[in-house]
């Protein structure tokens, strides 16, 4: 039976990040009344600092929405590719990983995982102190031994347990997430 699957999680907004947001309008809406107010001291010059004013806006909105981040899981027959979508309007995939790969899998924890080292870690969940994180250790073609955290649902999980290795942790998925009893 084949198996295909779509789940998305949005990524939730640090305290940097509203940080960042904050000083990007501030900025930006510093330059367009500085811009107004510039503008006819400059003479003919006056519709390039309006121009700036304006671009400052633009530039401000899609940096701000640019910290919007969602991240699609899609399985299809034990493989899961986990895509970032940025604000709606672009999406990069993050990697592509065959779950009859996993070394581990498991419950996330992230004291005891920041302790190992990996070639590459791929953060794709809600949020690091998430409590329904899980895990996945595996052997990448090109990015070699990587640490994959996501947040799934359980439909994701009954998904990859027919193919998850059992020595690897596919029996024991259930536990962690925060709305099972």
């Amino acid at each position: 039976m084949d198996v295909f699957l779509e789940y998305m999680v949005k990524k939730q907004t640090t305290g940097t990040e509203v940080l960042l947001k904050v000083v990007y309008a501030l900025l930006a809406a510093l330059l367009l009344v500085g811009s107004f107010f510039l503008s006819p001291f400059l003479g003919m010059f006056s519709m390039i600092a309006t121009l700036i004013g304006f671009g400052s806006v633009f530039g401000a909105y899609y940096l701000i929405t640019s910290m919007n981040v969602e991240y699609e899981y899609i399985i299809t027959n034990g493989e899961m590719d986990v895509d970032k979508i940025i604000a709606r309007r672009r999406r990069k995939r993050m990697l592509t990983a065959n779950a009859r790969k996993f070394e581990e899998f498991g419950a996330y924890r992230h004291d005891a995982m920041s302790q190992r080292s990996f070639a590459n870690r791929v953060y794709a969940c809600t949020s690091l102190q998430d409590p329904g994180n899980y895990y996945a250790v595996f052997n990448h073609p090109s990015m070699g031994e990587t640490l994959l955290v996501f947040t799934p649902n359980d439909r994701v999980l009954d998904g990859l347990r027919s193919f998850i290795p059992r020595k690897a942790g596919g029996n024991a998925i259930y536990g962690n997430r925060p709305d099972q009893d």
